[in-house]
């Protein structure tokens, strides 16, 4: 596991130790890079030793030194890879799985990334063609960023490092629109016009012709929906494709536990890590003061149901003095309310382990959140009326005086792509819309946003709102806002994360079961939890999902320093696109108890903060 950075079209001995030096945390055991001023060439990777912690040094190279790689992830089928290459001839001088990829680009070219299982970002140099091939893999799972300036390209594992290559800091407005809507930014783009995030299932190469990119997997692409088998089948297979995946992210020459919130897929996680290990599995837990919001029962019955070592961190408003250390890890924002307990958990457990395992990706796949059972109840409740009584609730909303929150959700109601705009980008119903804080100009419709809902309605076949909903989360919002969570606060500990629900085996074969076997009106996750009935207790398959969620709106009742630094009028009033006047009355209605909008304070906060402390050069940190 590593960060890594690169350039081409210039290179820069200062620059390129800058932004190694940024992403530190992200591999502090050891540094590696190389510069051709010739080719104009430069790359570099920060490593977290977690396999052949001899033998992993990067930049890696082929046998005649033209082929070079610098890589952060795990490629879990690298034994199989090596074993099949070395029948070709090639030959390795180490046991890592950075090796492997040098050697498949040889062999295969940009098509190698179709034979990797796990998860990756990685840059590769080919002296001879003089191109740069860079990739991420299929559910964006470790990040990857890429930018341009008036030299030529840079890319990079944060944003920050692509500061530091002197891409321009100009926000993006109509990304601006769609972080406030979504709480995150969605591929392609970033905050800033002239930087991009690789997408998930997606390859970039850059050659002195330009940049060419290519999709080499597509959720889009997978038929949903159109298996037909038995709960049981499913359920089978399911639980064989989980054990083979938790094994498999097991490996590591360093020790691994787990995260555990008492919820139905960490502790699935949990329970097979810890029969498959020989050793005691350590895991890891927050607990909240507020009952309503506390799991750390649930997670002690599940550690002691399985004997780990089981470690609690407790998150309370005392823990905001992090918020400040936090925001400088976060190349871009984000509405997620786990990220400070998430920060927290990464430190504590990053005292004793190197790898944890996490339950990421399983509510997207097998419908896990409350709305995959609400809202299409809804819209079948109101199938009966024409559409246009939608657009008439839709229209009389943006005058009503009262009400206009549930005539926006009857609006929503009117067919797919209207429901996925309204309940599940964000959940923009029932808080504040982006125009009432900000003044940005844009829409869903001139954003992007709407198109990128219209392409998942219009490609998934299979006519039913949970397999759209469950494919345009997969494919947006878990790897945006999820994801970016989850690493971005391991790696600030130098702490890897695994996620084991998110191999290609299982991802397919959640997309291919109809959504019947997924949710009903009675429960969710149905086939996930018929498939680990016999691993964890009755208490835990039959809990509500709670998530690991800070009371941020109490926390916006009551004054702290790290709030109350950033939500001032003038660093409002400065920060673009914020509209200061209606921001702080926001806040002044929620302290008064008139609305309850601490989500909505929580991403201005951290936008905020963010602005002042990535992107306004006067008091920027890079």
């Amino acid at each position: 596991m590593c960060g890594i950075v690169g350039a081409y079209g210039w290179t820069h001995d200062e620059t390129l130790s800058s932004m190694l030096d940024w992403i530190e945390h992200r591999g502090p055991d050891e540094e590696g890079s190389y510069l051709d001023r010739d080719a104009g060439l430069m790359m570099g990777a920060r490593r977290l030793s977690i396999v052949d912690l001899e033998g992993g040094s990067q930049p890696k190279w082929n046998e005649d030194e033209t082929v070079g790689v610098v890589f952060n992830g795990e490629i879990y089928n690298h034994g199989e890879l090596r074993d099949r290459l070395s029948r070709e001839g090639h030959q390795f001088e180490s046991e890592c799985d950075t090796e492997v990829l040098v050697h498949l680009w040889e062999e295969y070219g940009e098509e190698m990334v179709s034979r990797l299982e796990g998860m990756f970002a990685f840059s590769i140099w080919d002296r001879e063609a003089e191109t740069v091939f860079l990739a991420r893999d299929r559910f964006g799972i470790k990040p990857l960023y890429f930018g341009t300036n008036d030299r030529g390209y840079v890319w990079g594992s944060e944003l920050p490092a692509l500061l530091i290559g002197g891409v321009d800091r100009t926000i993006d407005p109509a990304a601006v629109y769609n972080h406030f809507s979504l709480e995150y930014t969605p591929a392609p783009q970033t905050l800033l016009e002239d930087v991009w995030k690789v997408e998930p299932g997606q390859s970039v190469t850059i050659t002195d012709d330009g940049v060419e990119t290519r999709k080499y997997w597509d959720l889009l692409d997978l038929e949903t929906g159109t298996r037909t088998t038995s709960m049981s089948a499913a359920a089978d297979r399911l639980r064989t494709l989980l054990e083979r995946s938790v094994e498999k992210r097991l490996m590591a020459d360093v020790p691994v536990g787990a995260f555990l919130s008492g919820g139905l897929d960490s502790s699935a996680v949990t329970g097979i890590a810890s029969q498959l290990k020989d050793d005691q599995l350590k895991t890891y837990s927050v607990s909240f003061t507020d009952d309503r919001l506390d799991e750390s029962a649930e997670a002690r019955l599940v550690a002691d149901h399985f004997g780990t070592d089981h470690t609690e961190v407790p998150i309370d408003l005392s823990s905001m003095d992090l918020f400040g250390e936090m925001m400088q890890y976060l190349g871009e924002p984000t509405g997620h309310l786990q990220m400070l307990p998430m920060y927290a958990l990464s430190e504590r457990a990053s005292q004793d382990v190197k790898v944890a395992l996490a339950g990421e990706g399983a509510d997207e796949l097998f419908a896990g959140y409350p709305w995959y059972q609400h809202v299409p109840e809804h819209k079948r409740k109101v199938d009966f009326m024409p559409e246009f009584t939608h657009d008439v609730a839709g229209a009389v909303a943006q005058v009503a005086p009262v009400g206009n929150k549930h005539l926006r959700y009857f609006s929503g109601l009117k067919n797919n792509e209207e429901m996925l705009l309204n309940h599940v980008c964000g959940f923009t119903t029932f808080r504040p819309e982006p125009d009432e804080f900000l003044r940005t100009g844009e829409s869903a419709a001139t954003s992007g946003l709407r198109a990128n809902v219209g392409e998942v309605t219009a490609e998934v076949a299979d006519p039913s709102l949970e397999q759209h909903m469950s494919t345009y989360e997969t494919g947006y919002t878990l790897p945006d806002y999820h994801l970016y969570k989850a690493d971005h606060m391991s790696m600030a500990q130098s702490l890897e994360l695994r996620v084991p629900f998110l191999s290609t085996e299982m991802v397919e074969f959640a997309h291919s079961l109809p959504a019947e076997l997924k949710v009903n009106d009675d429960d969710v996750k149905r086939v996930l939890k018929t498939a680990v009935s016999d691993l964890l207790p009755d208490q835990i398959l039959e809990r509500e999902k709670m998530g690991m969620r800070p009371p941020v709106e109490d926390w916006f009742e009551e004054e702290h320093d790290s709030i109350e630094t950033w939500f001032t009028r003038e660093k409002l009033r400065q920060t673009p696109y914020v509209d200061a006047n209606r921001a702080t009355a926001l806040r002044d209605a929620h302290r008064r108890g008139e609305e309850s909008v601490g989500r909505t304070l929580w991403m201005i906060l951290t936008y905020v903060a963010w602005y002042h402390s990535f992107i306004d050069e006067q008091n920027a940190v890079v």
